[in-house]
């Protein structure tokens, strides 16, 4: 085994030492989401939480888990404005010729 796959091997196990930490960080976030009333948003966070936990625990999953939790930090201090839920469409109201 050479140095550098031991290092890769070293890094690759720190990041998925800390995957599950960050995972807990992000949906605690979502439930503040929640209770502050920005469930649309906390729904959106959670699955894409959930979606990157599920895969590999990579740099892409932690980076990915990062820019979540940011994002939650970020609606939470009023920095950023939450999503705005789509709100489901009516059908369209056809007139009838009799």
């Amino acid at each position: 085994m050479t140095t550098g796959s031991r290092i890769r091997d070293v890094e690759a196990s720190s990041v998925a030492q800390a995957l599950p930490e960050l995972y807990r960080t992000v949906l605690e976030r979502v439930g503040s989401l929640e209770h502050t009333g920005h469930r649309h948003e906390a729904f959106l966070i959670r699955r894409a939480a959930t979606t990157a936990y599920s895969k590999a625990w990579d740099d892409g999953a932690h980076r990915r888990l990062s820019v979540l939790q940011l994002r939650a930090e970020r609606v939470l201090g009023g920095m950023d404005r939450p999503r705005a839920s789509l709100a489901p469409r009516l059908a369209p109201r056809w007139s009838r010729s009799a």
